[in-house]
């Protein structure tokens, strides 16, 4: 049975519900995995990564992968779905700017599978999606799970970077994966893979590790196709705008014994990480009380366990856990951040902004995190000036995020400045113009302003987007 975390409304609007454990299984896997491998490659090198064949003209193919994968020079080497090792030139490689893709051509006399590409608005009926590519060692990997809802993905996503990344999932992902596809449940590339959240470790037993946490992102094919026109160079893609079809679910997938951790306590902790993924709470929680078994001052296990405590709608646990993650290394800039969250939650603000603070002392350049405190200064404070600040403190970091224009275009109107909050809602629907709650809220002010026809024409955009939206279907009813 599903389960729904309620995470509180550090973003704007209302608290957010993510179903939490239904990363599940497709019964159409078993297709969707060959059809993968068919247009998937391994880009060799001495820090090897995946690509997608998404376009052919005459002999020559063409690869988007990750930017970073082919970030520095070298041999590279395209080995194809059937073995075929074909050397790389790399003064052919095209990176885009301002985002990590690039294209990687190669020649083959072969014939080839070709991708298609996906670019549709993904809404809950569409959360199931794969991932696939090549490990580090060379061999194919292929997982299942879910899209991460946006906003609960940017209040618990840290280190947020802006080079495209806006693709949030639940997915199992390994070092060599960057660059391979995210999949549809009808096998067509939504997104590029290309990072997972994580930390690195001291394991007494094999030095330096990395501690898996959170969520694997990548970049939206939308994003990909809004950029291509800027390269001069028109590619043949196939591309389909319809959903996927409805199928049928499985139960959620379960770790194979290969998976059974050693004895330390970073591989009982990325056990843990890798259950939570996979929405095994329980289990995941007696993975993390496994690693604290064996060392209790893993700070790492305890950070983990908080999040899963915090999954599992246990706030006072999660937060003892969280504390005492804060004691073992208080300059976990993560663990003030996810604090401030779940302190918001349990309606604990004065000790949230507390967190929040030390959090931007810690990292004064994570923009969400300033956003997020600017919608606690405006929703929970009323104190408009101090969250108008945040969110101009976030835009003075990334001012192409909608959503810090959105939250100040609020803090505007809840003074009265009617004109300044409707020039903050265009600058956010001109980046993002998919932002439901920013037609609303348009709506609202335009309202306000005795500008009827055009707040009702916003209203009705945000119910084209979200149908059955109760505050646009409120608000348009005081309009009628």
């Amino acid at each position: 049975m599903n389960r729904f975390l309620s995470l509180p409304a550090v973003l704007l609007g209302t608290a957010i519900a993510l179903v939490q454990n239904v990363p599940v299984w497709s019964q159409s896997s078993p297709q969707i995995r060959p059809l993968a491998e068919s247009f998937t490659v391994l880009i060799d090198g001495v820090n090897p990564g995946s690509g997608v064949i998404m376009a052919q003209q005459g002999d020559t193919y063409y690869v988007l992968t990750a930017r970073h994968v082919v970030g520095t020079q070298d041999g590279y080497v395209i080995q194809t779905p059937t073995g075929e090792r074909v050397p790389v030139n790399y003064g052919q490689i095209i990176k885009l700017a301002g985002v990590d893709l690039a294209i990687v051509p190669f020649r083959s006399q072969q014939r080839y599978a070709v991708a298609t590409l996906a670019n549709y608005p993904y809404d809950d009926n569409f959360r199931n999606v794969y991932t696939a590519g090549w490990r580090a060692t060379r061999s194919r990997v292929f997982t299942g799970g879910i899209l991460s809802d946006r906003s609960f993905a940017l209040a618990l996503t840290q280190g947020l970077r802006q080079d495209g990344y806006d693709l949030f999932y639940s997915n199992l992902t390994e070092v060599g994966m960057s660059g391979g596809p995210v999949l549809d449940t009808e096998g067509r590339v939504i997104g590029i893979h290309g990072l997972a959240e994580g930390e690195e470790v001291r394991d007494g037993i094999r030095g330096i590790t990395r501690v898996k946490r959170g969520f694997s992102s990548g970049i939206p094919i939308s994003t990909f196709l809004s950029r291509q026109g800027q390269l001069g160079l028109r590619l043949p893609l196939q591309i389909t705008s319809t959903p996927p079809r409805t199928v049928t679910l499985q139960q959620p997938s379960t770790l194979p014994d290969s998976a059974l951790p050693g004895t330390s306590a970073p591989a009982w902790t990325n056990r843990g990480n890798q259950l939570y993924r996979l929405g095994q709470l329980n289990d995941a929680l007696d993975a993390l009380n496994r690693a604290l078994q064996i060392d209790p001052s893993f700070h790492a296990a305890w950070y983990e366990k908080g999040n899963v405590l915090f999954a599992l709608k246990r706030p006072v646990d999660a937060l003892a856990a969280y504390d005492r993650t804060i004691q073992l290394k208080p300059d976990l800039y993560g663990v003030w951040r996810d604090r401030g969250v779940l302190l918001v939650g349990m309606n604990h603000f004065s000790a949230a902004l507390g967190s929040f603070d030390k959090a931007t002392e810690l990292k004064p350049d994570d923009y969400v995190l300033w956003y997020m405190r600017g919608n606690l200064l405006n929703k929970n404070f009323q104190d408009y000036r101090r969250a108008i600040a945040s969110y101009d403190r976030a835009l003075s970091i990334n001012p192409g995020f909608a959503d810090a224009w959105m939250g100040k275009g609020k803090a505007l109107y809840d003074t009265g400045n009617y004109n300044a909050a409707l020039t903050a809602y265009d600058k956010a629907l001109q980046l993002n113009p998919n932002l439901a709650v920013a037609w609303i809220l348009q709506g609202q002010t335009l309202g306000a302003m005795g500008r009827r026809p055009e707040a009702q024409q916003a209203l009705n955009r945000a119910l084209q987007l979200q149908p059955n939206n109760p505050e646009a279907l409120r608000i348009l009813g005081t309009l009628r």
